[in-house]
């Protein structure tokens, strides 16, 4: 697949001529999405700006691996056969016993240590923080992992300053990000910090991403968890809701979708989804313009009228309820953390 994007000329001081090595670090039960998603990224960065990025997937004895669903990626490059200088070195995650061994067994974490000083920026997509951190990396610096391992690494490593609930984090040359399908946003997130952000946004769109997160966004999905109680008809609806936000989403507008009376369609939600229609849908609508703050320059009325408020007043009376503390342009100011 091509792109039909080129550059802007105003692009071109943020593209540098450059080929930048990326080196994928997986193992035997490694998770496939932690190394596919940043994989598909890169690529489709090196074919809208040809010779961005060299990439590079690399195991501890190179050949052929076994992923954790049972798919097998050949021809892995020995970690010790990697001469070339590496600008980015990305290390995937996978299930505690592989990780385990590819840490304790395999060498991939003094390995990592060895290479890290020599290394512009070093990232994990989810689990592979214990490797970091293994290798000394994540002392007294921000990080994240998969929202189910975050006890386990601030346990084992106590020196790290653990993020609880954020898709990436940011701290100086190291870049760690939550679960699984985060490792495209963390890819998105260094692609945009060495090409522009038009372009990641490009690939982004190529992806068919619903949306750029930025590394602020929550791990967990609040449409994915209004969903799991739901009845069909209410699910949709939830959907619905997610992608349809500058409309009326009045109690009476989606009781008349969800073909209920008011009073039905109101208890029913309150039930199922956990949460009044009123508070879900200001809640979407505000994660949706704190989303806008960090991807955007665009003013504060316009990201009201796109999230769906009615004015700037309201939206930020409602961000300050989901935001206790902080106001627009605060938040908008973290956009580089």
């Amino acid at each position: 697949m091509h792109f039909d994007h080129k550059p802007e000329k105003d692009e071109e001081a943020a593209i540098s001529a450059i080929t930048r090595t990326v080196v994928l670090v997986a193992f035997d039960g490694v998770e496939v999405l932690d190394v596919a998603g940043p994989a598909s990224a890169f690529s489709k960065a090196t074919e809208l700006v040809p010779d961005a990025y060299r990439l590079v997937v690399a195991s501890p004895d190179g050949g052929s691996i076994t992923t954790n669903s049972g798919l097998t990626l050949s021809d892995t490059r020995p970690l010790h056969a990697i001469d070339s200088p590496i600008d980015t070195l990305i290390v995937a995650g996978g299930d505690e016993p592989a990780l385990r061994t590819a840490i304790l067994d395999r060498g991939v974490s003094d390995w990592v240590a060895d290479v890290a000083p020599r290394v512009r920026r070093v990232a994990s997509v989810c689990t592979g923080a214990f490797a970091l951190a293994a290798a000394g990396l994540l002392d007294r610096r921000r990080v994240t992992t998969h929202w189910r391992a975050c006890e386990s690494l601030e346990s084992l490593f106590p020196l790290a300053e653990v993020q609880r609930d954020r898709i990436y984090v940011n701290d100086g040359p190291v870049w760690t990000s939550a679960g699984v399908t985060t490792g495209i946003d963390l890819a998105l997130a260094l692609i945009e910090a060495d090409l522009g952000r038009s372009i990641a946004v490009e690939i982004g769109r190529n992806l068919a991403l619903y949306m750029f997160r930025g590394g602020s966004q929550p791990q967990r999905s609040p449409v994915l968890d209004a969903q799991a109680g739901a009845s069909t008809r209410l699910r949709e609806l939830v959907a619905w809701i997610a992608t349809n936000l500058a409309e009326d989403l009045s109690v009476d507008a989606l009781a008349t979708r969800a073909c209920m009376s008011t009073r039905n369609f109101a208890r029913a939600f309150s039930q199922e989804v956990g949460s009044t229609p009123g508070r879900f849908v200001e809640a979407l609508r505000v994660s949706h313009a704190t989303a806008l703050l960090l991807q955007t320059d665009w003013s504060q009325d316009k990201i009201a009228s796109h999230s769906g408020f009615g004015s700037l007043d309201a939206f930020q009376r409602a961000f300050r309820r989901q935001q206790p503390g902080m106001t627009p342009d605060g938040y908008r100011g973290r956009r580089q953390q």
